[in-house]
C-alpha cells in the first residue's frame, strides 16, 4: 500500500479533477481508495456520499475497484469516538493498495490530524505529497512553502513522508521559465475548456494526466 496526498493552500486549483482522473487511469490495476477531507466534498458528493465518517451510514461508497470515504466537513467542535472511527476506517482500508487523499486548504484542521493519526495507527506506509498549483510564480512558491510546512506538521505523527511532486495545473499560453527549478518532479497540465463547460466527469482523461498516473505506478512498483 502507498498513500499519496494532494494538497494546496489555494482552492480551485483542480485537486479533485486530478484525483478523479488518476483514479480512473490506475483503478484497472490497483484497488484505489479516495479519502476526501475537503470542505467542498466534491468527490464524496460525486459518488453519492451525503455524510462523513462520524455518521452511521452513507460515509463510504464503492464502484468496482474505486472506493471513496468521507472525512469531509468535520468541525473542530465535533465530539469524536476515535475507537469507532478507527474500526470503520480499518474495515475499509484493508481492501485497497493505493490511497489517494485530498486535503483541504487549511492543514491544521481537526480532520487532517485525526485521519492521519488513525491511518498511521493502522498502516505503516510511505506518504507522498503532491502539491497542486496554478501557473503564477508567487502562487507556485507559496504552494511549495505550504508543502514544506505541511510535511513538518505531519512528521510529528509519521516521519515517513516525502515532498514527491509539484503539479502545475491549468496552463494556458504562458510558458513558465525554468519550470524544473521549482521541484525535481514537475508535471504540467494544460488548461482544458471541456473540463470547465462539461465537467470532469463527462470528459475522458486528457493525455496530460497519463504522465502523473505512470509516475504513481512506478512509485507503487
Amino acid at each position: 500500500m502507498i498513500r499519496i496526498t494532494f494538497a494546496s493552500p489555494k482552492g480551485g486549483v483542480g485537486k479533485s479533477t486530478i484525483i478523479y482522473y488518476v483514479t480512473k487511469l490506475l483503478s484497472d490495476k490497483f484497488k484505489t481508495l479516495i479519502v476526501d477531507l475537503t470542505d467542498s466534498a466534491t468527490l464524496s458528493r460525486f459518488f453519492g456520499i451525503q455524510n462523513n465518517i462520524l455518521a452511521d451510514d452513507n460515509y463510504f461508497a464503492d464502484k468496482g475497484n474505486i472506493g471513496v470515504i468521507s472525512f469531509s466537513r468535520i468541525s473542530n467542535n465535533d465530539n469524536l469516538d476515535l475507537e469507532k472511527i478507527t474500526l470503520k476506517y480499518e474495515e475499509i482500508l484493508v481492501d485497497y493498495s493505493l490511497i489517494l487523499v485530498e486535503y483541504p486548504i487549511h492543514f491544521y484542521s481537526k480532520s487532517i490530524k485525526i485521519e492521519y493519526e488513525i491511518f498511521n495507527s493502522l498502516s505503516k506506509t510511505k506518504n507522498y505529497i503532491f502539491s497542486v498549483t496554478i501557473p503564477q510564480d508567487i502562487i507556485i512558491k507559496s504552494t511549495l512553502n505550504y508543502a514544506s510546512s505541511l510535511i513538518s506538521y505531519l512528521s510529528s505523527i509519521n516521519k515517513d513522508i516525502y515532498d514527491e511532486a509539484l503539479i502545475i495545473n491549468m496552463i494556458k499560453d504562458t510558458k513558465i521559465k525554468n519550470i524544473t527549478n521549482y521541484h525535481n518532479n514537475v508535471f504540467s497540465i494544460k488548461f482544458n475548456y471541456d473540463l470547465i463547460f462539461k465537467g470532469f466527469y463527462n470528459v475522458d482523461p486528457p493525455d496530460d494526466f497519463l504522465q502523473i498516473s505512470k509516475f504513481i505506478e512506478n512509485l507503487i512498483e
